[in-house]
């Protein structure tokens, strides 16, 4: 934790924070914008641990909202390729530098961003952007590249979302199902995560009682996002989401 709690480093967690809280309940990708505040204002590391618990909050009030819209199809389907992915992060780890790496996954999450915007503007737009479900991706290779490239980027960046996200646009899922369905799997996710972050020394008492004191942000931003998703159809939702993943992937590519 920061020595000195500034005014600015106050705002920007807080900030952080109500985003996190915001992707909970409205935009999942919307997380890495707040994953970017945290780590520049408390350090990369020292965020990973400290989000946490407000993390595993922001599952709880998703799944309050969204806990019975999820579709485990489409989870299950996800999971081998995830397990995958982290394999072959502890595997990159050892042989290629961070920044090398999350540089590699910013370029990749670009490139299929980009691809599937061009599909949508080029192809069957208004089947696909209507808010009932279409056609989904049936390829095994498909699923198996956004399992691992979800895998790869919660491992490696905290950047799931992004990589979640355009599984879920590619698998034509309406609003509601998107949202159950990625609450659920990254409500998952933080869970496991717990003991690796404390055994780390990520997450200690005093980085819980540092938490508490921004839940006011988080819950403030779990009501905008509840308020902004209810005025949002399928398509604004899709082309934010998108958006937003190109915004992260560009943010991989020029940080590192």
């Amino acid at each position: 934790m920061p020595e000195l709690w500034t005014p600015l480093i106050i705002g920007s967690v807080a900030i952080g924070v109500a985003i996190y809280g915001f992707s909970k309940t409205a935009m999942p990708v919307a997380g890495m914008v707040g994953s970017a505040l945290l780590a520049a204002a408390l350090g990369p590391t020292i965020a990973s641990g400290f989000v946490v618990p407000l993390l595993i909050l922001g599952d709880l009030f998703a799944l309050k909202l969204y806990r019975q819209h999820a579709d485990w199809k489409l989870i299950r389907r996800l999971i081998p390729g995830v397990l995958g992915g982290f394999v072959i992060t502890a595997v990159m780890f050892v042989y290629l530098p961070t920044s090398v790496l999350t540089r590699t996954l910013g370029v990749l999450l670009l490139v299929t961003a980009a691809l599937e915007a061009w599909r949508i503007r080029n192809e069957h737009t208004l089947d696909d952007l209507s808010d009932t479900p279409h056609t989904e991706m049936t390829s095994k290779a498909g699923i198996a590249f956004f399992g691992t490239l979800t895998g790869v980027t919660t491992m490696a960046a905290n950047a799931g979302g992004a990589a979640m996200t355009l599984y879920l646009v590619k698998m034509r899922v309406p609003i509601l199902t998107f949202m159950g369905t990625s609450t659920w799997f990254f409500f998952i996710l933080n869970v496991i995560k717990v003991p690796f972050v404390v055994v780390l020394g990520l997450l200690t008492w005093d980085s819980l009682v540092v938490s508490a004191y921004f839940l006011p942000a988080l819950v403030a931003g779990t009501f905008i996002g509840r308020w902004a998703i209810k005025r949002m159809n399928k398509r604004t939702f899709v082309w934010v989401g998108l958006a937003l993943s190109s915004v992260g992937a560009l943010w991989l590519i020029v940080h590192g």
